[in-house]
């Protein structure tokens, strides 16, 4: 008996010693994991998005076919590109050569009714940018001893694409 209550003791110390930097690190593999996971939605939403702009230009809106999109249309179609991100941590940015529209976050745009791309820029062959930032917060601050409150750390995502207009 006198043996068992000798190694009881030796117990909680392994685990002091083992346990909690293999939690550690644990919890910084699931977190890199979920941010690199959030960084190719937002990459892939970014590039469906520019996609989905350049094949609505000026031969889009010519004849019966009314296909022209607005600023609302695309920022509608950013939230539904970027499956597993919150809406209200989206940012989109549009660029054409001639007009730049901000919306942070993407859902106060959805009520633009402004043409996207502008008929200035709606030309065959025009470079038109879209371009998304997404908010991760990280838990690995959770785990960082200190005499501070504990905060989540919050990282600005980004992902951009080009594409020329194509119809």
């Amino acid at each position: 008996m006198k043996r068992r209550r000798r190694s009881s003791g030796s117990t909680i110390l392994e685990f002091a010693l083992a346990g909690v930097p293999a939690i550690f690190a644990f919890i910084s593999v699931v977190q890199m994991g979920l941010a690199m996971w959030t960084y190719q939605s937002l990459a892939q939403a970014t590039k469906e998005l520019d996609r989905y702009i350049a094949v609505h230009g000026t031969h889009c809106g010519s004849g019966t076919n009314n296909c022209r999109l607005t600023v609302g249309n695309v920022a509608t179609a950013a939230e539904s590109y970027a499956i597993g991100l919150s809406p209200a941590k989206l940012n989109m940015t549009l660029i054409s050569p001639s007009t730049t529209y901000h919306c942070n976050p993407v859902s106060s745009c959805i009520s633009n009714s402004n043409a996207w791309p502008p008929s200035a820029d709606s030309t065959v062959g025009t470079a038109i940018q879209a371009r998304l930032q997404y908010q991760f917060n990280s838990a690995l601050a959770m785990v960082w001893p200190g005499t501070k409150p504990v905060v989540f750390g919050t990282y600005n995502m980004g992902a951009y694409s080009e594409q020329r207009v194509l119809f």
